[in-house]
């Protein structure tokens, strides 16, 4: 999601996400947490399992996005979110 940001840019919105979700409530967290080790393991098995989550580089997005599972989509909606929040909050002459 950050890939089209230069290095420093990319360095911050990842620490301002990152910093986002250690001030979640802790049951968010580990909802998170668990959906992270879940999906990021699904993407990595051989196979047909793996296929509709591949965009080459990691999982795809909108497979996320459009996905039947509801906690899915909302993981893909939460990181999204986030990304573009700290994209606008970071950009340099923003008031904060």
């Amino acid at each position: 999601m950050i890939s089209h940001l230069d290095r420093d840019d990319g360095s911050r919105v990842s620490a301002f996400v990152e910093g986002s979700l250690q001030e979640m409530p802790e049951h968010i967290r580990l909802g998170v947490a668990a959906e992270s080790l879940v999906l990021g393991a699904w993407a990595r098995l051989p196979g047909p399992l793996s296929g509709p989550l591949r965009n080459g580089s990691g999982i795809s997005l909108q497979a996320l996005e459009t996905s039947p599972l509801n906690p899915v989509r909302q993981y893909a909606r939460l990181v999204r979110s986030l990304v573009l929040f700290a994209e606008h909050e970071l950009e340099p002459g923003a008031g904060g």
